[in-house]
């Protein structure tokens, strides 16, 4: 099966498709609360790090400390270029020392990738794109990993569950697949693409619900979980979108490419800007990296990190300087939309070197 049959498929399965994603129409009112939803992850890809020094070579590139990280375990993290600025971000995804998977926008991927082999010639690893050879699924909702549990058969008990965090392969006709929980409310499945389409119908035949991308999107926005695309790469420092308070820096592992930058601003306190949740009124989706101004307008005070449809509305995650959310000043994107601030999930003025 190829991304066109896969396309195909889905659409037997009532999807329409919006520019590389599914969206599902009867699943648009769904409660994401009380409904688990099934999600096709099409618009991510991934990049496979395999070899005896994997470990030893992403531990001295990405922002996350992988050794510390125990097997089949996951974590957000980044990879900075020499200037602290993120060329890619992502959930890092360790199945062993030897064996990593990095989960990102598929549109990022090559970026993300050739960024990576610049600095892997010296160690033995090897690094591909798997974007097209392995499929994600998405299941959302309330105690999502306790309820992929037991679509999958990852456990035999309540006590065995999979937890925020925990990744564990399982096999899918005989074949090697992955289910990652990513937070309480969202876990990760991969697998070969050849059974992407036996797997969905399993798991639609057990209760989901089909649901759209925007769904995943939203839930990434509530929880204020990031993701750099295309158009916002080597835009932000870690710290402008909230990534030391996610886990997703270490402090402590010593020294990664970016590492005297990322370092210096969070030990000197140097960060202007920080990520805030909002939203705007409905309209055209602002890319990635979109500027916002003040009405006065001027020089940019913050860009967009991503952004959803909800309902009439769009919901967003943003980059702003922090003195101007201080002061109270309007924000507004170039076309006049004015932002409303919306609460993180998160205390977003946390030091975690407290």
């Amino acid at each position: 099966m190829d991304q066109q049959q896969w396309q195909e498929f889905l659409c037997s399965q009532g999807a329409r498709w919006n520019e590389g994603s599914a969206d599902f129409p009867a699943g648009k009112n769904s409660d994401p609360g009380a409904e688990l939803q099934l999600i096709d992850l099409s618009p991510m890809g991934a990049i496979s790090i395999s070899g005896p020094d994997s470990q030893k070579f992403l531990q001295g590139q990405l922002t996350c400390d992988l050794v510390k990280l125990p097997d089949e375990h996951l974590t957000l993290g980044s990879h900075c270029n020499p200037k602290g600025r993120m060329i890619s971000a992502f959930f890092a995804l360790k199945i062993a020392q030897t064996e990593f998977i990095l989960l990102l926008p598929r549109d990022l991927v090559a970026t993300a990738l050739a960024a990576l082999k610049k600095y892997a010639v010296f160690f033995k690893t090897q690094l591909e794109d798997a974007s097209d050879s392995q499929h994600w699924f998405g299941l959302c909702g309330r105690d999502a990993g306790a309820a992929a549990s037991h679509l999958l058969s990852l456990s035999h008990g309540s006590s065995s569950d999979l937890v925020a965090g925990q990744l564990r392969s399982f096999d899918h006709n005989g074949h090697r697949a992955l289910a990652a929980c990513l937070s309480e409310r969202n876990v990760v499945i991969q697998l070969p693409l050849e059974q992407a389409a036996d797997l969905w119908q399993k798991l639609a035949g057990s209760g989901t619900v089909a649901s759209g991308y925007c769904q995943w999107q939203r839930q990434l926005i509530e929880a204020g979980l990031p993701q750099v695309h295309q158009s916002s790469s080597e835009m932000f420092i870690p710290q402008m979108v909230n990534l030391h308070l996610l886990g997703g820096v270490s402090f402590k592992k010593g020294c990664y490419t970016g590492q005297e930058v990322v370092a210096r601003m969070q030990y000197l306190g140097a960060a202007k800007r920080r990520m805030y949740r909002a939203r705007i009124d409905g309209g055209e989706l602002p890319q990635a990296g979109a500027e916002i101004f003040t009405p006065n307008g001027g020089s940019s005070v913050g860009n967009t990190v991503q952004a959803c449809p909800v309902g009439d509305e769009i919901e967003l995650l943003a980059v702003l300087t922090k003195s101007k959310v201080a002061d109270g000043e309007s924000l507004q994107l170039a076309d006049g939309r004015v932002l409303e601030l919306l609460e993180l999930p998160y205390d977003a003025d946390a030091d975690p070197l407290a």
